[in-house]
């Protein structure tokens, strides 16, 4: 059987969140080790902003961002980070196709150290890109990736029973024979021959 690491399968995404204090020490470490995830040719193309309960008016802008169904349970958050990706290299100024791979490594960092550290993470594509991209009036080559809600685990009480329910029965995860193949791909997966 494997042997996965117990950090990583006991990692999840709650919707259920204290808004106990994270200090800034420990966010810091988050994304001190979001930056030791390697990249195409070390670029680095991951940009992480954060706020916090502290900060309640930017708090408010970064709920702002979101669809009203994760607004309703991400508001018990402590932090809220946006990840983003620059979408150009800075070395040639060339589209770095690899961008989003690496801020996706980067990310995959950030939620391990989080594990390891009882810190919960739930990302979420549901925001507005626009919304985010206007107000911090971002550069064409720099692209908004996800946002994501930081804090300790809560208890339930304070979403709606629907989300309490999907956090205790937890979401499956694909069997391995699903998306791990070795030496060629499913015909599912290719082009039909004409």
């Amino acid at each position: 059987m494997r042997n996965i690491l117990d950090i990583i399968e006991k990692r999840w995404s709650p919707y259920s969140f204290s808004s106990g204090y994270i200090e800034d020490e420990k966010i810091e470490t988050l994304m001190a080790a979001a930056g030791r995830a390697p990249s195409a040719n070390n670029e680095q193309p991951w940009l992480f902003l954060y706020t916090t309960k502290e900060n309640k008016e930017k708090f408010d802008v970064f709920l702002g961002f979101l669809t009203e169904s994760n607004r309703v349970w991400a508001k018990n958050a402590y932090a809220l980070i946006i990840s983003f990706a620059r979408l150009n290299s800075s070395y040639n100024g060339k589209p770095d196709r690899y961008a989003f791979h690496d801020t996706g490594m980067a990310v995959a960092n950030l939620l391990t150290q989080a594990s390891s550290m009882n810190i919960f993470i739930h990302q979420m594509g549901g925001y507005s890109i626009e919304k985010v991209r206007d107000y911090f009036k971002l550069k064409d080559d720099v692209e908004p990736v996800a946002v994501m809600a930081v804090g300790y685990i809560g208890d339930g009480t304070n979403i709606p029973e629907e989300l309490h329910k999907r956090d205790e029965k937890r979401r499956p995860r694909k069997l391995l024979s699903e998306y791990s193949f070795k030496n060629n791909l499913p015909e599912d997966f290719k082009k039909e021959e004409l």
